[in-house]
């Protein structure tokens, strides 16, 4: 079923058979360089960590062109009390290129903010992942701060930089 469709994408809920697809992306090296706990799963530890989500605080779902999975939209620490969430997303090694992660945080904005009716999402993004940002600056998010030298990659550390967007600049986007 579908969550929320524009064109020819769209979110649907998790299923059964799409776990092993997940594992795959997530375990994915370039993914894995990009998230803050770089250690690759196994579909167990996927399939605890899936069964401990609270759906309160938490939203996970399936990005489609044509009905095909292309990548992952997560939307979490979700706080209704304050209106705001994290969101992350990754698009499948076999789909990177062509042009799928505007479209995919687009409809992710939409969603958070005329579905979940928040006020603010925010994200983080390694300081090294200029293809990110520039789809993050592409779509209206801002730089708000950097997290000095939290990431350790390669016997190397590196910055992380917040990110976010209200409501009343999605608003002015639109």
């Amino acid at each position: 079923m579908n969550i929320l469709q524009r064109n020819d994408y769209s979110f649907r809920e998790v299923e059964d058979n799409d776990h092993n697809w997940l594992v795959e992306l997530h375990n994915d090296p370039l993914v894995l360089n990009n998230i803050t706990n770089p250690n690759a799963i196994t579909l167990d530890s996927h399939m605890r960590w899936w069964n401990s989500l609270n759906p309160n605080k938490e939203k996970r779902f399936i990005y489609c062109l044509h009905k095909e999975r292309v990548g992952f939209v997560k939307f979490y620490n979700i706080d209704k009390l304050n209106n705001n969430c994290i969101l992350g997303a990754d698009i499948h090694f076999s789909h990177r290129g062509r042009g799928l992660a505007k479209p995919m945080w687009e409809m992710m904005l939409q969603y958070s903010f005329e579905v979940l009716e928040l006020n603010r999402v925010g994200l983080t993004v390694a300081e090294y992942n200029d293809i990110a940002q520039k789809v993050y600056t592409g779509v209206g998010f801002v730089t708000e701060g950097t997290c000095y030298q939290s990431l350790y990659r390669n016997g190397k550390y590196y910055n992380q930089l917040y990110m976010y967007m209200t409501k009343d600049m999605y608003v002015s986007i639109l």
